[in-house]
């Protein structure tokens, strides 16, 4: 008997030290990341992030990361050591071949490895494969055309692109701040007197129904069935506390989706809370880079700045999860508009507030030369590309910086409203395909492999004739 197959095998070096791993049963492709501690690392946290996971927190961490929203852990690998250097690939077309083996979950620091070689071999942890880039190179890559395409058009990116990212990270800020998951299901709708089944691809004939409309035109009658899971029991509210386009990761589409998944990622700056989520009798509030904070610190931070507002000095400013919901509302003024939203409090430059809207109580334009003041109701309201409900969404964002009066959870019901609205009712929206819709393509899929294997059975059947107890081909 041959030796076992390893699961995953190194698909491709790359230059930074990571590698591109692919498992085995079914070639999927993720980002190896060894675990190697650099003495004068290069990248902040890396050293401390192979401390950690060598001590055991590897399986914590991906716990907390099991999100499709999140740039998630797959598995902690083992490469075996090589004497020598490592075999050449045959051809340039055909990849680098090394073999890795899982790490035994229940090693740690104190247990031997399962490996004989593990005072040489290489931990490394899979993480998601972002192989679309990120949010900040996607607004690089049109911002030579950011204010002449939104004067010209009434908008700068596609509103099923804005859409996208806003439900994918408003999904991810769910998980983290609350242990609440989305579920993701396509039923079959249709009017009286016509099948709810439709027909083989989904569609049918007629006009009416709750489905909306597909790529095409014709009758679509399925629909979209949002819901969530349980909270996590005992869930504790974590903070990103760095939600930027930057670190927003994004994925080529999997299957007939028109984007891929959009992923929060790099948590060097995170900050979990010791608060249970279910209980408001201890606000979630952090400082945005100090962790070395008492819990009784961060509720006066808290009182003094529901008391005081921007008059408490900025380093005692409480960060809250209104903090990253205002964060999304950024990305997302920055996506419909074409620039970058000012700084949300006192300007570095000139000390002024350079953002307000219709309901701010008081405001003084500014009357330096550094950025251009935003009333984001006003700028909002040309955008002539977006419908109102999206419009909506970026303007109740813009308002919950430091506050905790909203929930991530509430927010995403919200938008899931304007999303609807706007997918049945454009042509955008019409033509705009998402998880939901992979979901239902997969599962006509599928029942039209079950029918045609069930056809081919009836037509062998029908072939074959029982004389007696002798079968006649």
């Amino acid at each position: 008997m041959g030796p076992s197959k390893p699961a995953y095998t190194i698909y491709k070096p790359l230059a930074n030290g990571d590698f591109l791993v692919r498992r085995t049963t079914d070639g999927a492709i993720f980002l190896g990341r060894p675990l190697v501690p650099d003495p004068a690392p290069t990248t902040p946290g890396r050293a401390k992030t192979a401390e950690l996971i060598r001590r055991g927190a590897a399986r914590p961490a991906a716990n907390l990361l099991n999100h499709e929203n999140l740039v998630s852990i797959h598995d902690e690998l083992v490469t075996l050591p090589f004497r020598g250097p490592p075999p050449a690939p045959k051809s340039r077309s055909r990849p680098l071949s090394l073999p890795l083996f899982l790490s035994s979950p229940s090693s740690s620091a104190d247990d031997p490895d399962p490996h004989p070689a593990a005072a040489t071999a290489t931990r490394m942890l899979l993480w998601d494969w972002n192989d679309a880039g990120t949010l900040q190179g996607v607004l690089d890559g049109y911002a030579a055309a950011g204010e002449e395409e939104v004067a010209a058009t009434g908008g700068f990116l596609p509103e099923s692109f804005v859409w996208h990212v806003a439900l994918s990270l408003l999904r991810a800020l769910q998980w983290l701040h609350e242990g609440i998951r989305e579920t993701y299901d396509a039923v079959a709708v249709a009017p009286s007197g016509v099948s709810a089944a439709g027909g083989e691809d989904g569609y049918a004939g007629g006009s009416g129904g709750s489905g909306g409309f597909g790529p095409d035109g014709r009758k679509r009658w399925w629909k979209r069935v949002r819901g969530t899971t349980a909270p996590e029991p005992d869930w504790m509210p974590v903070l990103h506390r760095d939600v930027t386009a930057a670190n927003v990761f994004l994925q080529l589409p999997r299957g007939v989706e028109t984007y891929g998944a959009v992923k929060l990622g790099n948590f060097a700056r995170c900050w979990v809370s010791g608060s249970i989520s279910k209980s408001r009798e201890t606000p979630v509030v952090a400082m945005e880079s100090d962790d070395e904070v008492s819990l009784g610190e961060l509720r006066e931070s808290r009182a003094r700045w529901m008391r005081d507002g921007l008059g408490l000095d900025k380093s005692h400013r409480p960060y809250t999860q209104g903090s990253e919901l205002f964060a999304v509302g950024a990305l997302l003024y920055h996506m419909m508009c074409g620039r970058a939203l000012p700084p949300a409090e006192e300007c570095p430059s000139c000390g002024c507030i350079h953002v307000t809207n219709n309901d701010a109580a008081e405001y003084t334009v500014c009357d330096h030369e550094c950025v251009e003041d935003v009333n984001t109701d006003e700028a909002f309201a040309p955008l002539i590309s977006y419908t109102a409900g999206l419009k909506q969404l970026a303007s109740l964002l813009l308002r919950l910086n430091r506050s905790d009066e909203w929930r991530a959870s509430a927010v995403l019901d919200l938008a899931w409203v304007g999303f609807e609205h706007w997918a049945a009712n454009t042509e955008d929206g019409r033509s705009y395909r998402d998880i939901f819709d992979d979901i239902w393509f997969r599962r006509q899929n599928l029942a039209r492999f079950k029918k045609r294997h069930r056809e081919a059975e009836e037509e062998e059947a029908e072939l074959m004739e029982i004389d007696g107890d002798v079968l006649v081909l």
